[in-house]
């Protein structure tokens, strides 16, 4: 029993997620933008805005206390599928997609929050490049003075 209230509000949330896909293609059309003329350039922004984005309510401190609070509460079924959206990184990414072509085409001003979400991404990828590199230069390191 408790598995088909789960499921049921799993497909409730995919519904609600098709039906917010058809009211934004809606407003982009009454507002005649067209997200097939995006350029390249928009499209590595949209890209890397959201997988900034995606990283922070999945993994990222700040969005820590939200997502230990939508656990602490997960004997409620929409809380529960809350939880697998905001703890799995493909789910929320689709989630977090609309939103960004929401804010980058539809919300005034909202392409300033996509573009510092990119240029935070671009930030990110040099946090974890050092870091690899680091991990990879100690481990180096570490095996040569173990053969010593």
């Amino acid at each position: 029993m408790n598995n088909s209230k789960e499921n049921a509000w799993n497909f409730a949330s995919l519904f609600l997620f098709f039906a917010l896909v058809a009211g934004t293609g809606y407003l982009l059309e009454a507002g005649n933008k067209d997200i097939t003329s995006l350029s390249t350039t928009d499209l590595i922004i949209l890209t890397l805005a959201i997988y900034r984005v995606t990283r922070v309510v999945v993994f990222e401190k700040i969005f820590k206390y939200f997502r230990d609070l939508v656990k602490a509460n997960n004997r409620v079924y929409f809380m529960r599928t809350l939880c697998y959206i905001i703890t799995c990184p493909w789910c929320a990414g689709v989630w977090i997609a609309l939103i960004m072509v929401v804010f980058f085409f539809l919300v005034p001003y909202g392409k300033l929050l996509v573009y510092l979400m990119a240029l935070s991404g671009v930030a990110s990828f040099f946090v974890m490049l050092s870091n690899y590199l680091g991990l990879s230069v100690y481990e180096k390191e570490k095996t040569r003075s173990d053969k010593n």
